[in-house]
């Protein structure tokens, strides 16, 4: 079943007085349930993908379908709470808040949804179970190594029981070790039954999904 379907969709921006075209007549289907990595060098348009699957943009052309959805014609706040009920995003910086220990990060984004006390314990428990960081919730982000605050940040997600995780360049800020812990992480949620979308530069990082999208000057230039 088809979770993301996005056709002909461009995107440009302004940047100096010249037009920049980001996007250029994209067409792509993701289903519930894949693992799937957006692969490709700096501004080859990867990110501005992201932004356009995530709900943070609109495309200027084409039309995105996610989860049966119109997504190209609502409004700000239609965004915000599609972003807020859908989607899970794991970023390269983690994006903690220091003052908060773990549990409370991973509980915040419930408490911004209206979930009384009693209803988020259990989803926050679970959510450091599947990150095995139970035994470290009362630790601040700087008590943490990086490993340890991206499944934080994982966790943080997964509470929030997204549609869909996009993770852009997860392991970025990891050594190669944990970053293959992370990815781990990711394995086992799609297997799961979790949509993963990866978005990465790494060819070694994107083989590690079962589906390549690789992208070039805003176009599509190769699906593996």
């Amino acid at each position: 079943m088809t979770l993301i379907q996005i056709e002909h969709v461009s995107k440009n921006y302004v940047m100096g007085g010249e037009t920049i075209r980001a996007l250029d007549d994209i067409s792509l289907e993701i289903d519930h349930g894949e693992f799937v990595a957006i692969m490709g060098p700096s501004g080859s348009g990867k990110s501005t993908l992201m932004n356009i699957i995530g709900c943070l943009d609109i495309a200027d052309y084409g039309d995105y379908v996610l989860d049966g959805k119109a997504i190209n014609q609502l409004k700000d706040a239609q965004l915000a709470e599609i972003r807020n009920q859908k989607i899970g995003f794991v970023f390269q910086s983690f994006n903690l808040l220091p003052g908060l220990n773990a549990y409370q990060n991973v509980e915040l984004p419930l408490i911004y949804r209206g979930m009384s006390k009693k209803e988020r314990e259990p989803l926050v428990m679970k959510a450091l179970e599947a990150v095995e960081l139970v035994d470290r919730r009362r630790h601040l982000p700087s008590e943490l190594s990086g490993g340890q605050q991206q499944r934080v940040a994982i966790a943080r997600t997964l509470a929030g029981d997204p549609a869909i995780i996009l993770a852009d360049e997860p392991t970025g800020a990891l050594d190669s070790n944990t970053g293959v812990e992370i990815l781990n992480i990711f394995k086992r949620l799609n297997k799961q039954g979790r949509t993963i979308v990866l978005i990465t530069h790494d060819l070694a990082v994107a083989r590690e999904a079962k589906r390549i999208i690789q992208f070039r000057d805003g176009r599509l230039s190769e699906v593996g």
